[in-house]
Formats: C-alpha cells, structure tokens, sequence
C-alpha cells in the first residue's frame, strides 16, 4: 500500500484500482466535480462495456440481488409482439411464445382442437390474469437463477415463471389480533395468491386464495436418516409427552400451535380470546388420548413381519442370504398409513374434524405425503383443498349459525390450516422418525423404503462390521478426538450411514456434519475449512486444465465422452478398410477405499507443492438476459498465477470474452472478491492435513481414515481422477496408440484394433496394479472377444458377441460401427414418479411444461443426435426413444397435478406441451448438427421438422393409449395429426421412421412399472 511498507493489501478491489489509474475518469472528475461523482459512486449503480458485448459492475448494490420490478415481456415493442387470429373456428392449444425455428415456422402450428363456437380467445396465460392486473402481477416478477448454459442451445419458451404476488389480507377481528402470534415454521398473517383467477390447469379452492404466506410446505427430508436406535415408544423431547392432559396444558398447547409460544415452562399469563379459550377442552382430550394410545401395539399390529421373516429378524447371523433377508424386510408404504391413519384416529377427537369428510380429506393427504420421493413437497394448500371449514364448530368464537363475514372466514380458515399443518408436519413426521428409519435405495432412484428401527439397527451394524473390515480406520481415544476438534483449521467430524442396494449396503460419508464445531461454537472454523476446501479445489481445477494430461483417460461427463468419442470415430472411419474393434469394460472396485493415501500425496505434489505458485482466487457473479427476458444468474470462481493474472475487470472480462464466447457474451460480469496470496506450500500444508485428519463417526465411536479419499466432499472424484490418470500415464500409455481409453471415475473402457493389447489391458487389470489400489470387480467386467481364463488365473470375465451394443456408463456403443445408443436399462423395473421431482404447487401445469422442457434438453445430448457420429436410422432410433421416454415422464406429471386437475378439463394446454416438446427437440437437433441441411424444401430433406414431430406423436400415441380413459380427448388430435404428417413426408423417410418406431427396438420401456 502506498506511504507504508509494512501493510499489504491481500484482497485488493481491482474496480477502485481501474478508475484511479483511468484517464476517462480522471476526466470526468474535472468536468462534474468531486460532489456529483461521489453521488454518482456512493448512490448509484454504474456499469462500464466492455467490448464486445459484456459489462462490468462499478458500483452500487450488486446486479444479482436487484428483483425484478416489470413483467419482461413488456420489454418487448408491441409491433414486434406476435398477433393472434381472431374469429378462427379453432381454439389454439397455448401461448404463441415457443421455441423459433426459421426453417420451418410456415411448416408448423400448434396443433389445434374444434372450438364451440368461441369468437376470441387468449393464451393460457392471459387467460389467467385480467388485462386490467397484469400490472400488479407483474411487479412481483422474481429474477430466478438459471443453468450455466455451454452452448448456444435455444431455451424453451415459458414465460410463465414468474412467482405470485403477495396480497396482504384484510385485518382480522380485534379479539383474535389481541391474542394471535406466528406458529413456529408457518405464517398466516398474508397471502401468496394474487387475486385474478389461476390458470385453467392449476385451479384452487376459492378458500385458500388468500389464506396463506409464504406457501409453507412439509417435507419429506424431514423425516429422513432418523439417528437412535429402536424405540418403544415417541421421543421423550416431543411436545406431547411433556404436556399433562389437563386444561392447563391444553392451554399451552394452544399457544404454541395457534400463536406461536414456544415449548417450556409458562411465563406468566397471557389472556386469551375467547375463541381460544373455547378450544381447551378439546384439545384436553387430544391430550388424554395421546397418553392412553399404545402406539407399539399399533405399530405390531399394521406393520408386521411374516412368521419366517420374523424368525430371520431375530437371528444373529452375519452371512450374505440373512442381509438380504433384512433388506427385505421393509414395510409397505400402505402399511405405514393403515399405522398413522390408526394413531391419528386414537389421537384427533372426532369435534376436531368436524365431519368424517374432513377426515378423510386429510387420510388422503397423509398417504399422498408417505409416497412422495425423497425429494417430495406437500403444501399447505393441497390440505386444505376441499376442507369444509364450516362443519369445524371449534373454529368458531360465539354460537350460532349466523351469517359469517368473509373476514370471520378467513380467520378460521387460517387457524384450521395451522392445526392442520402442525398435525401433519409436526405429530405424522414425530410417528415416522420414532417407529421408521426412511431411507432411499441405489436400485429404485428416490423411492423411500421404510424400515422398523429394530431390523434397521440390524442391518446397521452389519454395515459397519463390513465397513471396518474393508476401509483402514483406527479408533480414536477421548482425548484425540477433543484435540481434534480444538485444532486449526477445524476438520468437520464427518457421519456414515447406508443406503440399501440389492444385495447389500452402500456406506455414505456426510462431510457436512460438523459435530465438533457445534458442540465448542466454533462455526468461524468450519467456514474456515469449507473455504479452504473450496480453494483448493479450484486450485486444482486450475492446474488440471493448464495441464490436460495429468487425468490420463479421464472423462468428466457426456460432454467430454462426445468431444473424445467424435474424433476418434472420424479416425477410424477415415480408414480402409475399417478395422474390428476390441471393447474391455471394467469398474475398480472400492476405488475411494483403497487408493493408498502415499502415492495420492505424491500425485498431488507433484502439481502444486513443486510449482512454487502463488495463486490469485477472484469470485465472480455472472447475469445475463434469456431469449424470453427470463435473468439468469451464475457465481463462479477464476483461479490465475502471477503469470496470466489479469489484475483489472476490464481486461479481466476482456479476456472471458475471447477465452470463452459462446457463454459469455450479453452479460454484466459483478466481482465479489480478489484475493492473491494463496501459495502453493500452503494449500499443499492444507491437503496434507485433509489427508491424514479425516475422522469419521460410526456407532458412537470416532475413528481416523488411514487409506483411502475421505469421501463426501467436492475434491473426492476430482483426487481419483488425478490418481488413476497417473496410472494411466505411466502403464498404459502406449494402449491409445491406434485405440481409445476412457475412464469415467472408476470405469474403464478399451477401444482397440490389437487384441494383444486388449488382453494385456485386462490381465494387467485382473491381478491388480496394488501400487494405486486399482482392483477390478470381475463380475462387472465385459469384452467382446474370447478369453482363455488359464491366462487370468482362472478368472473369466462375462464375454459379449463381437458385434454387439456394448454397455458402458448409460449409454450403448455399436462395436462394429462404433455408433452410440442411450442405455434405458437403469429405468427397468423402477417407476418413472420416483425418479422425477415434481413440485405439487400452485400452477403446476406450468411447472409441468417447464420441467419436461428441462429434462428433455438434457437428454438431447449431441452423443445420440450428432449425423456425423450416427447413421440417421440411429438418429431417429435415439430421437424415438426420447421421445418415448418423456411420454412415460408426461403421464407420470399428469398422475401427480395437484387440486383435481386432470386432462379432460383443458386438453389444448396438454396437445401444447406435446407440440413443444417435437418442436424444441428439433430444435436442439439443428444445432447439434450445424452446418447440415437437414429440411431443403416442404417435408424432405434428410431430418424435416415433420420427422421429428411424427415421431413425437408416435411415441406418445403409444403411452397414451394405454390410459385412454385419461387421455381420450388427446388421442383423437394426435392420431389424426400423425396422418397428416405420415402423408406430407417422403416414402424413403416413412419408412426410416416406421423402423426407428418398431416396438421390438423399445423392448427396454416393457418393464417400467409406469
């Protein structure tokens, strides 16, 4: 720092660094002076260009915090705003906001259904909101943060992601405001619902509109991974067993749900509203059923096991046959309702409910929350739906059946949610913590299975047995573990715990549980750790790319499979003739378990300790506009030397643009912070102490990793790769002369014309390389070529025809014409709905649409879609089968909309969803294929549009048809459509796609249970 010699500035601001050696600047201080540029400065937000179409922020609150204040699609001129006809006798399927396509925009509309007669209609969205509130709506427009988008792929068009606005709800009555507070986790004091009326696919109770804020939510997380052994009984420390069933304790217990006290003992007196002091007595009685319910007799009379099973619960047998027994031995989701329903039924006094069809109401919601996946949502709008809350007389303040005002309404509709909602967030998700362990499986994707805590306790200390005979550990004493947890930089205590897979358990490390930090108040350190962590990843990162070859044959996703794949594809058929391929599959076993820690610390000293670096961390924020208005937003993390820093933002972004122009471009680049004193000595110095301190928690017991990468952190895959790909580049470097390895973490795959190499390859493979714990699991290794096990030690690996689709990480490889398929093996006896997210929230018709928007953009991945890798009859087989496979997504979104909506009630917004996904599926495919023509004039071409949508309409004719009660007013436009199209394309081209349509190609989709 300047006048000084003993201060330094680690963390310089490189923005204050560029305008004080600015000449433009420097200028406009002499033209407006010092008063109207500190003004400028201190209260406005500034922004220099940097070209050729990026900014950077000066000053002023940062870019990505400011919320959106205007519907962005009043940004776009009105005369450049697409016109809808008038007076046509069809009613069109949904906005004219979707995906653009010049080559064929005369070629395609929307598909169409007959209209009744209407002279003028609107878009589902205007159909939503008058034109008189779309104003207020769209003040309350949120900025969401978007994917980090690496290619210049169009985004589906779906303006409707904005959030709703919040209305606050008229005043309540004066004796209720006297007395009313917040419940802990749930405020009803507003609403979320803006007052026009929703979308005809996401209708609402009237009720409901504006009973809520903030939307509260129940969650099934909350009741996952429950700690503690088998229980007889509900935790001590919940609220009801700390309650006497008196009026007194009725009394608390009003408070603390109703006005948000919290547990304890009572701190004075608080005078009551007479509504509340009318609700005692009932809740009395809730109180004194709890007491007298015998929740294990009800747990042994709907959750039992089978005689045989029983007996096999009680063995203590540690062999392979009895683990799976246990794995067996969980309970149906429908028996854990018949024991909620049961507990609920002993608990809740009939006045609670008012009317049986109240109760049913809220049974149904509890079975819906136990079968939602691991990622699931219940909302406090879905338990109120359909609620009678007139027929709840303990709602009421005074007697009578007078008229109620509409104020009076909502005031009980707000305490009937509250109760609601505590009963099913707080007593349901008590019951399954208690008498269940929940967990999800590796085999059935975000499926829960429930396990009664006395078979998972079993099943634990199986799991732990078999981990510590695998995994080096070393117990720690008392007083190791208290210096561990006081030393600098704190190391998080990480959790084990296992996830059942068909045949056994996989342990899985929770670095995030920081035992230690909590228990001695030290959250400065574990922040400490998480940065440091966090830089030495990046820093890594750093040298990986610097360095390309330090991962050997690694590959980090499907982007770096298809960049390596495609050029070697072009290799091989660039020569005559083209020779046979060779294919070697195999999978290390235990590979994070058995790396020796020695030769991890040389790896990694060999790129960082010896470099003698002095790194420069610089946090960045990147916003940019989407091609509808939507704002995307992205934080990243650039790591540099001394030699290629760029020290000022705008060379800094310069640089980012002409680095990497496809993304960043259109955007305004916000730096968080600059930091350049990370030396190389002391992120090895931290690395070294990651190594040897990583503690982990089993059993109660704390204990030290001495082999192996600590697990549950960013850097584990990354440290692998860098083990394995100095292997690689040691033993098998001359393996990639005329052929091709891979390796996705742990899994190779040899691609070579000399068989001698491939079976030097695998030999080396199946007697180990113990010098980086490489040993592969022969029962997953595959080869298409004979093998004479006398040269394996008797080890034969499962050998495949030579011409074949050879499997590997997802997807199939064509071993003669090295062409590539998607493998759909993994959703085999799986049920789509548990390996899809879907949020059960108001407008999900719209959260539907944007969500198989998503996911169908990240199947239409260039591997499949690229014609110069793939013939165009692989092509449309790929293109099939996703489509196919979003059809199975389709139906299982549909099964899953909330508050009664079904297909029926607007099958234009259905047959839209359906259009949208033929047309930004081709959409995709034009752009993995530039430079081609795919469409040259009407329907022929190589790939036309009409190709790509006949083989939508295919695939979802044939999922749909299946469930024609459902789906009946959707079959109709689809079938007649398809004709249409089937008699616009070429023969030649029917009958490609007749082909990729075969049902015998798509056998895989048979055994889906959806």
């Amino acid at each position: 720092m300047a006048f000084t010699t003993s201060v330094r500035s680690y963390s310089p601001n490189s923005v204050t660094d560029s305008l004080r050696v600015s000449g433009a600047w420097m200028l406009l201080l002499s033209r407006v002076g010092d008063d109207l540029l500190v003004y400028l400065l201190a209260r406005c937000a500034l922004y220099l260009l940097v070209a050729p179409s990026c900014a950077y922020q000066v000053c002023g609150p940062p870019l990505y915090q400011v919320s959106a204040t205007a519907n962005t699609r009043l940004a776009v001129p009105l005369s450049y705003r697409p016109t809808r006809p008038v007076g046509r006798n069809f009613t069109n399927l949904g906005s004219t906001h979707r995906v653009r396509n010049s080559s064929h925009q005369e070629a395609w509309k929307p598909l169409v259904l007959p209209s009744r007669g209407a002279k003028r209609h609107l878009s589902i969205t205007d159909k939503s909101v008058p034109s008189s509130k779309k104003a207020r709506r769209d003040q309350a427009l949120r900025l969401e943060k978007g994917p980090d988008d690496r290619q210049a792929v169009p985004t589906p068009s779906d303006p409707s992601s904005a959030e709703t606005p919040t209305v606050p709800t008229s005043r309540a009555t004066k004796e209720d405001l006297s007395s009313r507070g917040k419940a802990p986790g749930l405020s009803l004091s507003g609403s979320v619902c803006s007052k026009h009326k929703p979308s005809s696919t996401s209708q609402q109770s009237p009720l409901c509109q504006e009973a809520f804020q903030l939307r509260p939510f129940t969650e099934t997380k909350r009741f996952l991974y429950s700690r503690g052994g088998y229980r007889k009984r509900l935790h001590r420390s919940f609220l009801l067993n700390n309650l006497q069933p008196s009026l007194t304790g009725a009394r608390k217990l009003v408070e603390i749900i109703f006005l948000g006290v919290r547990p304890g003992p009572l701190c004075g007196t608080r005078r009551l509203s007479r509504r509340y002091w009318q609700m005692r007595p009932i809740f009395q009685q809730l109180l004194v059923n709890h007491t007298r319910c015998s929740y294990v007799k009800l747990l042994k009379s709907h959750c039992r096991f089978r005689a045989a099973t029983d007996q096999v619960a009680d063995a203590l047998d540690t062999s392979p046959s009895h683990l799976i027994d246990l794995l067996r031995l969980h309970n149906s989701p429908w028996q854990v309702y018949g024991f909620l329903r049961a507990c609920i039924r002993k608990l809740v006094p009939p006045g609670l409910w008012g009317t049986r069809h109240n109760e049913r109401r809220f049974f149904k919601n509890v079975k819906q929350f136990i079968s939602l996946g691991k990622y699931g949502k219940l909302s406090l709008q879905e338990l109120m739906w359909k609620m009678r809350v007139e027929d709840c007389l303990w709602l009421r303040s005074s007697p009578g059946k007078s008229r109620v005002p509409a104020e009076e309404h909502r005031m009980r509709e707000r305490i009937l949610a509250t109760f609601l909602f505590w009963l099913m967030d707080t007593y349901v998700v008590e019951l399954l913590r208690s008498f269940f362990y929940i967990t999800e499986t590796t085999f059935q994707k975000n499926q829960l299975f429930f396990y009664r805590k006395s078979v998972w306790s079993k099943l634990q200390s199986i799991g732990v047995r078999q981990h510590l005979e695998r995994v080096q550990l070393r117990e720690l004493s008392q007083e190791e573990v208290r210096r561990h947890q006081e030393a600098w930089p704190a190391m998080p205590i990480c959790r084990l715990r296992f996830i059942p897979k068909p045949s056994g358990l996989r342990p899985i490390v929770n670095m995030s549980f920081s035992m230690g930090t909590r228990a001695f108040g030290k959250e400065k350190q574990a922040q400490h750790f998480s940065k440091r962590l966090k830089t030495l990843f990046s820093v890594l990162n750093y040298e990986r790319k610097k360095h390309p070859n330090l991962l050997g044959a690694s590959v980090l996703g499907l982007n770096d499979i298809y960049r390596t794949w495609r050029t070697f594809v072009l290799r091989v058929r660039a020569l005559d003739p083209a020779p046979r391929m060779y294919f070697v599959k195999a999978d290390v076993t235990g590979a994070y378990d058995a790396i020796p820690q020695d030769k991890l610390v040389e790896v990694v000293g060999n790129m960082i300790r010896h470099s003698k670096n002095t790194y420069c961390i610089r946090q960045y924020a990147v916003v940019r506009k989407g091609c509808q208005g939507q704002v995307y937003k992205s934080f990243r993390k650039q790591v540099s030397t001394l030699s290629d820093l760029q020290p000022y933002m705008g060379q800094f972004v310069k640089h980012l643009q002409n680095s990497d122009g496809s993304v960043l471009r259109n955007s305004v680049v916000v730096e968080q912070s600059f930091s350049w004193n990370e030396a190389s000595s002391s992120l090895f110095d931290f690395f070294l102490h990651f190594m040897r301190n990583n503690v982990v928690k089993i059993g109660g017991k704390c204990y030290v990793q001495h082999q192996g990468i600590p697990q549950g952190s960013s850097l584990s895959t990354l440290l692998c790769s860098l083990c394995f790909g100095d292997m690689e580049n040691k033993l098998f470097a001359e393996v990639q002369q005329d052929g091709l390895l891979l390796r996705l973490v742990d899994d190779f795959l040899l691609v070579t014309p000399h068989l001698d190499q491939a079976k030097s390859f695998l030999r080396a493979l199946v007697h180990g390389i113990p010098e980086y714990g490489c040993m592969i699991n022969l029962q997953k290794t595959m080869v298409n070529f004979p093998v004479d096990s006398g040269t394996l030690d008797g080890a034969a690996p499962h050998q495949l025809p030579a011409h074949c689709l050879f499997p590997w990480c997802g997807i199939l490889l064509d071993t003669q014409t090295l062409e590539v398929f998607y493998d759909y093996s993994g959703y085999s006896r799986t049920s789509i709905k548990a390996s899809l997210t879907f949020q059960r929230v108001s407008k999900a018709g719209r959260r539907m649409r944007q969500k198989l928007l998503a996911l169908l953009r990240l199947k239409c991945h260039g591997l499949f879609l690229d014609l110069q890798v793939n013939s165009l009859q692989t092509v449309c087989i790929n293109v099939y089968k996703i489509f196919l496979l979003q059809a199975y997504r389709f139906h299982a979104c549909v099964l899953q909309l909330p508050f009664d909506q079904h297909v029926r009630k607007n099958p234009a917004f259905f047959l839209d969803i359906i259009f949208r996904i033929a047309s930004y599926c081709y959409s995709i495919l034009k752009v993995k294929n530039a430079g081609m023509t795919l469409r040259i004039k009407g329907a022929s071409g190589l790939f036309p549009p009409e190709a790509a949508h006949w083989l939508c309409y295919r695939a979802f004719l044939r999922k749909l048809a299946g469930h024609s009660v459902i789906y009946k007013r959707l079959l109709g436009t689809l079938r007649t459509t398809q004709r249409q199209l089937g008699r616009k394309l070429p023969r030649t081209t029917m009958a490609i796609l007749k082909a990729a349509a075969d049902p015998a190609l798509s056998t895989d989709f048979q055994t889906i249970l959806d």
